[in-house]
């Protein structure tokens, strides 16, 4: 039975657990600690991550937080824990934790709408963190297509705050890691709805080259490219939106050779092994994998993945618009237009092939999976659940592309409800849902797909 501690009493024992090291806790049996106290622990292992294959953590700007001088507020205090509850809940198959994880949810939201009503406490680092653990807090317990636009008003609030810090924040570290962090989000959640990336984005992803490692420029110069591509999406009315083929297969082909040229001058830290598989097993889903340096590098590596996949099924759909009606479109659009349609469309299709190949040969990686030389297949490290997170939308993505076969299709749905399983990651569940209940490509834009009538209120 979990007993719910008063507010005060709570509160008094919280201020006692910012100060314990939460990657040496073992944490006793279930009843022998406070839930809260295994909330604590359990957010820290799996979200800041001390993991030799993360160079650094989901959050690893946090125990600095938590560990100076300085208060924390009960927003950032509520928000972890309740990230913490809903892991547990979630593995463990708890439903009585998942009360005090909205009991906390509810309490970190409402100290946060009241930092928000003084500037300089809007303006403060632990507000920004605790609206972005909000929104992960969304994709955690994610059992609706109301989960999914409650996200998507967590990262437009975030962005707000962003332009209210202004662009000084890039100069502190942890202001440069909140930055780039949240653009990773603003980029997919714009790629979502098909709208443009917030200027402020696209402009401070530049200025904040000035400040950043040589490993933070390879991604910044990736994104940069990215928000190209998602605004010349963000021109196009729909999917089909054929009335400017021609442009957009131009813009789309300079784009595309922009993101060949970034992944032809990745440094060698950037380089990935493949494994050949001696078995076949249920992990893998072909008979190799690719192994990584860093978690880090393999999300990288599928950011860039996964926007090439969304570029060239543009180019695919374009280009047979295109040679279906050539003689709406007689100005060239570029020097590959002088090769034949058939050329230029099996050149996509082959591409897509191979990137989505790619992309599943990434997810034994990120799941901790290891064959060893004898056939025998072990876990390399227990997965956690931040390397969940960063895997779902290239996985969804390789899922949805219209070259894929069914049986790519549903080794992707089961990769899926193991992360919403192992890691408690429940929108997981949601994406293999949709991709279960949809025979067609969902044309890319996933909040309205969760509206369609073939999705019930509850996944």
């Amino acid at each position: 039975m979990i007993v719910d501690l008063p507010r005060e009493t709570r509160a008094a024992s919280e201020s006692d657990l910012l100060d314990i090291d939460w990657f040496a806790v073992t944490p006793p049996p279930a009843l022998s600690i406070p839930i809260e106290s295994q909330a604590m622990c359990y957010f820290f292992r799996n979200y800041v991550c001390e993991d030799s294959r993360f160079s650094k953590g989901f959050f690893d700007y946090l125990p600095s937080i938590f560990g100076s001088n300085g208060a924390v507020g009960s927003a950032l205090t509520d928000a972890v824990v309740s990230l913490g509850m809903v892991g547990l809940s979630n593995t463990k198959n708890a439903s009585e934790i998942m009360i005090h994880a909205n009991e906390r949810y509810n309490l970190a939201l409402r100290a946060t709408n009241s930092a928000l009503r003084d500037e300089e406490d809007a303006k403060a680092d632990q507000t920004l963190i605790t609206v972005m653990l909000l929104g992960l807090y969304e994709t955690n317990t994610c059992t609706s297509p109301r989960s999914m636009r409650s996200w998507t008003q967590h990262i437009s609030g975030a962005v707000q705050l962003l332009h209210l810090r202004g662009k000084e924040q890039l100069q502190t570290r942890i202001g440069h890691q909140l930055f780039v962090q949240l653009r990773s989000q603003v980029i997919i959640n714009c790629m979502q709805r098909r709208a443009r990336v917030p200027d402020d984005v696209a402009e401070w992803t530049l200025s904040a080259m000035a400040y950043e490692t040589p490993e933070e420029l390879i991604s910044s110069t990736l994104s940069s490219i990215v928000i190209k591509f998602c605004n010349l999406r963000a021109s196009m009315e729909s999917f089909h939106d054929f009335r400017h083929s021609a442009r957009i297969i131009s813009a789309a082909f300079t784009i595309d050779a922009e993101l060949a040229d970034w992944a032809a001058r990745c440094p060698a830290q950037y380089i990935y092994s493949t494994v050949t598989m001696q078995s076949r097993s249920e992990s893998v889903f072909s008979d190799y994998y690719h192994t990584y340096d860093t978690i880090w590098i393999a999300w990288t590596w599928n950011s860039y993945r996964s926007i090439r996949i969304l570029l060239n099924e543009t180019l695919l759909q374009q280009l047979t618009h295109l040679s279906q009606y050539p003689l709406d479109y007689p100005e060239p659009y570029d020097e590959y237009s002088s090769l034949p349609y058939e050329t230029q469309i099996l050149c996509c299709k082959s591409l897509l092939v191979q990137l989505t190949q790619d992309i599943c040969a990434s997810v034994p990686f990120y799941l901790g999976y290891h064959s060893q030389q004898d056939g025998v297949e072990s876990m390399q490290a227990p997965p956690v659940a931040a390397g969940g997170n960063l895997l779902l939308w290239p996985l969804f993505t390789a899922a949805c592309t219209n070259v894929v076969s069914e049986m790519m299709r549903l080794w992707v749905v089961g990769r899926l409800e193991k992360i919403a399983e192992d890691m408690g990651i429940r929108q997981a569940t949601a994406l293999a849902h949709l991709l279960r209940i949809r025979k067609d490509p969902p044309g890319r834009n996933v909040i309205d797909l969760a509206s369609t009538e073939e999705v019930s209120d509850e996944w």
